[in-house]
């Protein structure tokens, strides 16, 4: 089951299209990454879907209701976490008194919320800090009780807008790890707008890049880095300097790429099943003592600027 299907999502503000007809399905249980560079229609997505904004055509499905057709159920079903979601929280009061502030306004029986608060206050490691008001709280914690307060109604998604922005290293891996364990242990679908490549391809099962309102490319993110990546890059240790392979590489006319990283020489091979022999055979000949040979695996920046380096073309 899709927990959000878009189909012809467009979002257009006077001349300008921030979204332009994109079609995503997010299975249910996925994290999913939408990745994009500043101005691509990351946010102006999530505000759709959450239903803060009206579309100009098409339509989305988010938890089974109709974004157009119904979005008080939408809103009922979704969590949202915005960018420096933090300053959505009241600074003066206590992390408890946020929390339950927020539950009443969910409508959340008032049976419950004692405990549905101590559970994701325990949960993210802040239950001992319950009483401290959320302004004196560091950045992290803060950016904590706010995906508290994004989830504390039990919604079946969570729309994340820059999770861990401005978030040190250490309290942006620890918001990365509850958003997979939110995923384990209350199998809350996640989709997260992102920048940042590394934390996307660390956490999410699947991705899509977005560039100019348009997705440029969708799927489960290793398959999308095999598809780009399978034969491509290699990478070629030596014995000694290696410049004298780097000359030998750019000599080739079926390398397209070379260079040197860390001593190592890092090279494209066009065709590689019938021309890494090739190359193999031209850096012997050259003097050239090979330790290693092996293809280099793609990362998902690889990928993203292959993307949209090549829909700027």
């Amino acid at each position: 089951m899709d927990r959000v299907k878009t189909e012809g999502l467009t979002k257009i503000f006077g001349d300008i299209i921030a979204v332009n007809k994109i079609d995503l399905a997010v299975p249910e249980g996925s994290v999913f990454g939408l990745l994009g560079p500043n101005g691509a229609g990351k946010s102006t997505t999530v505000r759709l879907l959450c239903t803060l904004l009206r579309p100009t055509e098409g339509t989305a499905i988010v938890s089974g209701h109709d974004i157009r057709d119904e979005p008080l159920a939408v809103r009922q079903t979704t969590g949202l976490l915005p960018e420096e979601g933090s300053h959505t929280l009241y600074p003066r009061m206590s992390a408890y008194r946020n929390l339950e502030y927020f539950a009443k306004l969910y409508g959340i029986p008032d049976k419950d919320i004692p405990g549905r608060i101590e559970e994701l206050l325990r949960f993210m490691g802040l239950w001992e800090r319950r009483d401290d008001p959320a302004g004196e709280l560091s950045t992290g914690n803060r950016q904590r009780l706010a995906l508290c307060r994004a989830i504390l109604h039990s919604p079946t998604v969570a729309l994340l807008d820059e999770p861990t922005a401005s978030l040190d290293p250490i309290a942006a891996k620890r918001v990365r790890e509850l958003i997979l364990s939110l995923a384990r242990e209350y199998g809350i679908t996640f989709f997260i707008n992102s920048h940042n490549l590394a934390e996307v391809q660390r956490i999410c099962d699947r991705v899509a890049i977005i560039d100019h309102g348009k997705i440029l490319l969708a799927g489960e993110t290793e398959e999308i880095r095999s598809q780009l990546g399978t034969g491509r890059v290699f990478r070629v240790r030596v014995v000694g300097d290696p410049s004298a392979a780097l000359s030998v590489a750019e000599s080739a006319e079926f390398v397209e790429e070379a260079r040197l990283d860390d001593n190592t020489l890092v090279v494209k091979v066009r065709d590689p099943e019938a021309n890494n022999s090739r190359l193999m055979m031209m850096l012997i000949e050259r003097g050239v003592r090979i330790l290693e040979f092996a293809q280099e695996e793609m990362s998902l920046e690889d990928v993203y600027l292959a993307v949209v380096d090549g829909g700027e073309d």
